[in-house]
């Protein structure tokens, strides 16, 4: 049996696995594929984003006629992100007659709006199917001294579907009228980017902590907060976010209650620094966690983590690791982000993951740190499994990277992502670079990288899909990126960022040779003399191109 004889719903489960940016060149490939996935597929999960400015060409679009264009397609879509930047759209009939064609089938909503005013409620009711909405505005007045529009009650009570609340507000007074959603049954609340108050949360969570799975908060004191959480009997959250903005004072108490009243938890995160009890009480308490995001000032205790069976994901930041035990291995643990502030670290630490498919190493700011070569050898010798490892933020030194007995990049060979930042970077440290698996390439520093670099990468990593390139004032020049262009021909991101050398040379080489570029930045390579609309301009003749950032 071939892939044209399966039925076409077998065809459509099969490309809702693809990536989104994937499906359209899937399409090309016939007729009846191009019908499954511009019908079924790209509806239901691709998300529209509908905003005042072209992502490429960076002119402004008429958004009534986008959205007229919207209207007038058979398939309704079920995601959409609307960016709404006046007060004057919402009240054109387009708006309108948008949500009037396709509000009963969106499943997922964002708005960016200055201000939810009745115009944009006015559409609340066509949306009785919405289950998730988002909701971001830099307005401070959302409701904290303005009058409330008269049709809030009658939007927020049409929002029946509704189950995941999303809300990045500069103020939370909107949450006055929270009681409007009683009749949805809310399972994840999300208040990010800015603090709210208790009293704000305390209505939303009095009506719904009974249905209430996740949450993610910033508040100023996570006391009240943990507190205001064990006083609800029928809390049982799965997914649990909170961070403080600023120190105050112990918490370990309230805590502690927590994770005892709250044992079913897969997935916490704390913002604030955790006391030695608070941490050694977690294994203990909450043995199903799966993602665990925690500061604290060390572990002592680390053995007691290997009750946390299982536990994938790890979000470390600690002050001081010399007390950790080199023979405690936490198997079930596949991503580890490790943040360590204090400036000495054992390399015993990273023999404890035998089974890492993905390593985060950031913070390590101290330059003689990373002279005990020791360090170094350990930390690639225990990761030449990984697949993405993520040195970004590590302090090398290149020397250190090419030392006798160090692990070659080239020597791992399921790496399909790197990133990492050595300050004196060479020709060197790409020749260790024959990764025929690459996928993701970012060097943020790469001061003295040349042509003869570049070719042995091209030449060894051929597959790679995105490349970022940053900080080299001579080396890299013209020839450099359009041999780079010319011979990645999986290339779809491209980064470059205070590279001197490049001329308006470069942009020519992009035009002529990425041909399936999906995203493109190139900022602060002062050689490039062309002015910023001529840039643009040029660039977006990469028709595949979806995302431009130039400057």
């Amino acid at each position: 049996m071939e892939l044209s004889d399966l039925p076409n719903e077998i065809l459509g489960k099969i490309f809702t696995h693809l990536p989104v940016e994937e499906l359209a060149t899937v399409s090309l490939v016939c007729t009846g594929w191009s019908e499954i996935i511009r019908t079924f597929i790209l509806p239901k999960h691709a998300l529209v984003h509908i905003r005042p400015v072209h992502p490429v060409t960076h002119r402004l679009v008429p958004m009534e006629a986008i959205l007229a264009e919207l209207t007038a397609k058979p398939f309704a879509r079920c995601n959409v992100k609307l960016t709404i930047p006046n007060d004057e759209l919402p009240q054109r009939a387009e708006f309108g007659l948008f949500f009037q064609h396709q509000g009963h089938a969106l499943k997922s909503l964002a708005l960016q709006v200055t201000q939810l005013s009745a115009d944009v409620l006015e559409v609340f009711p066509t949306l009785y199917n919405l289950e998730c909405l988002t909701v971001t505005s830099e307005s401070e007045s959302l409701y904290g001294g303005a009058a409330v529009p008269a049709n809030i009650e009658t939007a927020l009570r049409s929002l029946k579907s509704l189950r995941r609340l999303r809300l990045q507000l500069a103020s939370y007074s909107i949450l006055r009228n929270v009681a409007f959603l009683a009749g949805s049954r809310l399972v994840s609340v999300t208040f990010e980017r800015f603090e709210m108050e208790l009293h704000h949360l305390r209505p939303l969570l009095n009506d719904h902590h009974g249905t209430l799975r996740e949450l993610t908060v910033r508040v100023e004191e996570l006391k009240p907060l943990l507190a205001l959480l064990n006083s609800y009997e029928r809390l049982q959250l799965y997914r649990l976010n909170v961070k403080s903005a600023g120190n105050e004072d112990d918490f370990s108490d309230e805590l502690i209650r927590l994770y005892g009243a709250q044992p079913q938890l897969r997935s916490l995160t704390i913002g604030s620094e955790l006391s030695l009890r608070a941490v050694e009480a977690l294994p203990k308490q909450l043995p199903h966690l799966q993602e665990l995001d925690i500061i604290a000032e060390s572990i002592n205790n680390c053995k007691a983590f290997r009750e946390l069976r299982h536990l994938r994901k790890l979000t470390l930041c600690l002050y001081d690791v010399r007390a950790w035990d080199e023979t405690v291995a936490l198997e079930s643990v596949t991503e580890l982000s490790l943040a360590v502030t204090f400036p000495l670290i054992s390399p015993a630490i990273f023999c404890s993951f035998p089974r890492l498919y993905r390593l985060c190493l950031e913070d390590v700011d101290d330059e003689t740190l990373m002279r005990d070569i020791v360090v170094v050898r350990t930390l690639l010798e225990q990761m030449r499994h990984v697949r993405v490892l993520d040195l970004e933020n590590f302090v090398f030194r290149e020397r250190e990277l090419l030392a006798d007995g160090v692990v070659r990049f080239e020597e791992m060979a399921n790496l399909t992502c790197l990133r990492y930042s050595c300050r004196d970077m060479s020709d060197a440290s790409l020749l260790t670079m024959s990764v025929p698996n690459l996928r993701e390439l970012v060097l943020t520093h790469c001061p003295h990288v040349t042509l003869k670099g570049v070719s042995f990468l091209v030449r060894n990593c051929p597959l790679i899909e995105r490349l970022h390139l940053e900080s080299n004032k001579r080396g890299f020049d013209d020839d450099c990126l359009a041999l780079a262009v010319r011979k990645l021909t999986h290339l779809r991101r491209l980064g470059l960022v205070n590279l001197r050398a490049l001329t308006n040379a470069s942009v020519e080489a992009i035009v002529t040779s990425c041909f399936y570029l999906l995203e493109l930045t190139v900022t602060h390579c002062v050689g490039i003399t062309l002015e910023k609309a001529d840039a643009i301009e040029r660039l977006s003749a990469v028709k595949s191109l979806k995302n431009l950032v130039y400057s």
